[in-house]
């Protein structure tokens, strides 16, 4: 059992990570310190991949990767230790409520990023595939910006309509991917030499990004590619549109005042109701 010090030291630091808590002038600069941590991580990771960078000034790199590992293994045992005070109260049980929160997204995260440089510590073998997994920790950043939450909001919010776009591009990219293999796999079989390999182009077509790796040289074909071109023009469009117009109106809403009724919260263009279930407090 914890005295009432550590219980109070505890619920103190759950202050510092739990997301629910208000952003206070001791959240916002531990966030910022711990990006800026993240951010010098990651370029000392990427710079260390050059050669001559990595044999001059390989104390430097190791120096910043010690120190950066000894902070984020700390972090992710403090997040781990003070789930239990964490305002959701998701978290409560001391034992399967801090599994639960080691099951999350951003935890496994923070495990998985740490884990090459711990099992270093311990002389594992580093491999460099485990290494780039450092590389794992810019996601953390997306936990310290608001600009990331709001997007995370939006893409929640929109998940069906997202969904929807993605499966009619899987379906574009399957279609077309066959249809071309049937035009041009007897001309091209080197080129258009399977489904899977024709779905390459039909990606590459739809993206319009064109490598050139594969090009159709019947007529058919280059219908065919034309048409695959309009329709992935209009899906990533839509794509790009929806993300937009869901930024916005979540934007317009977490700058809304509370106080406001949900019929003040209308959108200026079209005049339609933006949210339906905020209540009017006093």
């Amino acid at each position: 059992m914890l005295d009432n010090g550590e219980q109070s030291l505890r619920a103190r630091l759950s202050e510092l990570f739990d997301d629910d808590a208000p952003r206070t002038l001791a959240v916002r600069v531990f966030n910022i310190a711990l990006a800026t941590l993240i951010i010098v991580n990651v370029i000392a990771v990427i710079l260390e991949s050059v050669s001559w960078m990595s044999q001059r000034y390989s104390i430097t790199f190791l120096a910043i990767e010690r120190v950066a590992t000894v902070i984020f293994v700390a972090e992710y045992l403090l997040r781990v230790w003070t789930a239990v005070d964490y305002r959701n109260g998701r978290f409560r049980d001391p034992i399967w409520g801090r599994l639960e929160y080691m099951r999350g997204f951003f935890p496994l995260i923070d495990l998985v990023a740490v884990l090459p440089a711990v099992l270093g510590f311990f002389g594992g073998a580093d491999l460099r595939v485990l290494r780039l997994l450092r590389l794992l920790r810019m996601i953390k950043l997306t936990r310290h910006s608001t600009v990331f939450g709001l997007l995370w909001a939006v893409l929640r919010q929109e998940a069906r309509a997202i969904a929807a776009l993605i499966f009619v591009l899987c379906l574009t990219l399957t279609v077309s991917g066959a249809l071309m293999y049937m035009i041009e796999g007897d001309v091209q079989p080197n080129v258009f030499s399977s489904i899977p390999a024709s779905m390459w182009w039909a990606i590459e077509t739809v993206t319009t990004v064109g490598y050139g790796d594969m090009v159709p040289v019947t007529f058919a074909g280059r219908v065919l590619g034309g048409v695959v071109s309009i329709i992935g023009i209009g899906t990533l469009a839509l794509f790009s549109g929806l993300i937009t117009v869901g930024y916005i109106n979540e934007l317009r809403l977490r700058r809304t005042p509370k106080h406001m009724d949900d019929d003040e919260l209308t959108c200026p263009h079209c005049g339609g109701l933006l949210r339906h279930s905020r209540a009017k407090t006093s």
